[in-house]
């Protein structure tokens, strides 16, 4: 659905007050984790229906005698359920405002609902909500096909209704929701433990779609909120997945399908701030997860079940802020009131937590080289480094130069040594909640230079040779992006020697040296 399209629907049923679902309302909740012969059990279409009934009972206040919850039911069940129900409400007709809500997860097609073995045609599912005996008439369909790791679901996309509002004051009518548009696919998430739809719908009735502050989810909020987010999530899919509606309620302004504020005892409230992706999971951040959600634009509260601990992770794009919350009953709380550690990407990339694949960093420093071809031989260094943390590890290419002197006993020739090296690190990192150390290994391509001053004839010279460093490293982040880095260890070099035998005769071989490197530096990260 296009935006312009969701901005009509919002103007029209946001055209008045809204109205709340009446006392009288039902829920029927179905879900079947088993389809057709050929299809793929789901894992989370019956713990879908129980979370929405739940959801509902908390936030809607439909009490668990008004709901009928059908897990694992096959057709006839099913249809017997809801025409029960259409014979109790008309028998209890009174002139109260009554509604009806209707909520299937599970595998279907084009045809019908699979019910296992048995099968219950997509007309006559609406037939029998569009033909209930209640006022108000809500059918939300998240139906599934089949899958792998992410279980592919399916649904035709309801016909589309005239949109009408007048001057009533009762509201009637029937709306339906679909989980995709017809030829789309709706999927499941093992990580979020749901689908997709299903769980950002029961955030929404949380209070994450309470778009202009009120305390109140409609019916249109619900779903704004659930198609934004439904895209957001199935982007990085396969499958790419648009919620779907059709609405034909008649009367003054919207539907209030949850009222979080008003939810019973052993809740809390937690605030959300920041337009930015929040993680939401019980006790620590490996726990269950509890909600994902985008405030879009403005504050949003959540009522969640209390007294608990809550993990959350607020995924800004340069750093994760990592918040412990203990929500007591009846407590409201704000983030932004409390305190936070922050992770930067490198740590998260090297955590596999975070959302890109590497972190780019640029790196400087300066210190000496110990001794290398004589006990005088120490002089200062400076290096320059470009590399990318990975999640395995990090490579860094490095670019490095060194300038020493030296003399003999008797100050008859003194030696000036020039080096450039460039070579590739290659290295891993542990973090501690302060500092992190980092171990590995350089391999350089060395250039060497020596110029002599003596009273004698002494040319001077250049050959290319190679260092093997190991490398030692500790870390500490000073301000967003930039850390300080002292670093470290043993150089093994190999170059060209020249000797002079007794006989002045000169040979050249290959000399080796060990020494040392210790510099001290930055490093900035993208």
């Amino acid at each position: 659905m296009s935006a312009g399209r969701l901005a009509c629907v919002l103007l029209l049923l946001l055209g008045g007050a809204a109205r709340a679902l009446p006392r009288n309302t039902f829920v029927v909740a179905i879900g079947n984790n088993q389809g057709s012969v050929g299809e793929v059990d789901l894992l989370y279409a019956e713990s879908d229906a129980k979370a929405v009934g739940e959801a509902l009972r908390l936030h809607a206040g439909v009490s668990s005698s008004r709901q009928r919850l059908l897990l694992g039911e096959g057709a006839e069940p099913v249809r017997r359920a809801l025409l029960e129900l259409n014979t109790q409400l008309r028998a209890e007709a009174s002139g109260e405002p009554s509604a009806l809500v209707v909520f299937y997860s599970g595998h279907a097609d084009a045809a019908g609902l699979h019910l296992g073995a048995s099968t219950l045609p997509l007309d006559e599912l609406k037939a029998l909500v569009e033909g209930s005996a209640a006022a108000v008439r809500v059918l939300i369909v998240d139906a599934c096909r089949s899958g792998a790791l992410t279980r592919v679901k399916g649904v035709v996309e309801a016909p589309t209704f005239a949109l009408e509002t007048k001057d009533d004051v009762a509201m009637e009518g029937l709306a339906i929701i679909t989980s995709s548009a017809a030829g789309e696919s709706s999927q499941e998430s093992d990580r979020l433990g749901s689908s997709f739809f299903t769980h950002h719908f029961v955030n929404a009735l949380r209070g994450a779609a309470d778009a202009n502050g009120d305390a109140k989810v409609t019916l249109t909020e619900a779903y704004a909120y659930t198609y934004q987010q439904t895209v957001r999530s199935s982007g990085s899919t396969l499958a790419l997945q648009h919620p779907t509606y059709a609405y034909d309620l008649k009367g003054r302004g919207d539907l209030v399908l949850a009222s979080p504020a008003d939810a019973p005892s052993r809740t809390g409230r937690l605030t959300l701030g920041s337009a930015v992706l929040h993680v939401v999971t019980k006790e620590r951040v490996d726990g269950p997860l509890v909600a994902e959600v985008v405030p879009q634009g403005s504050r949003r509260t959540l009522t969640l079940p209390a007294p608990q601990t809550y993990f959350v992770q607020e995924r800004r794009p340069d750093e994760f802020r990592e918040y412990e919350v203990k929500l007591g009953v009846g407590e409201a709380s704000a983030l932004e009131q409390r305190s936070y550690r922050a992770v930067r990407y490198d740590r998260l990339v090297r955590q596999r937590g975070g959302e890109r694949p590497f972190v780019v960093q640029l790196s400087a420093g300066g210190g000496v080289r110990g001794p290398q071809f004589s006990p005088a031989d120490v002089g200062p260094l400076v290096q320059f480094g470009v590399g990318f943390d990975f999640a395995w590890g990090s490579v860094t290419l490095r670019a490095r130069g060194f300038t020493g002197a030296a003399r003999n006993d008797e100050d008859t020739l003194r030696r000036r040594d020039w080096e450039g090296a460039l070579g590739v690190a290659v290295s891993r990192s542990v973090d501690w909640p302060w500092l992190t150390l980092s171990f590995g290994v350089l391999v350089e391509g060395v250039g060497f230079w020596q110029r002599f001053e003596t009273n004698r004839t002494a040319p001077h010279r250049a050959a290319a040779g190679a260092a093997f460093t190991a490398l030692f490293a500790l870390e500490r982040e000073l301000l967003k992006a930039l850390s300080v880095r002292l670093e470290g260890g043993p150089v093994a070099s190999l170059f060209p020697l020249a000797t002079v035998d007794e006989r002045g005769a000169q040979r050249v071989g290959v000399g080796s040296a060990v020494t040392f490197t210790l510099s001290l530096g930055a490093v900035w990260r993208l």
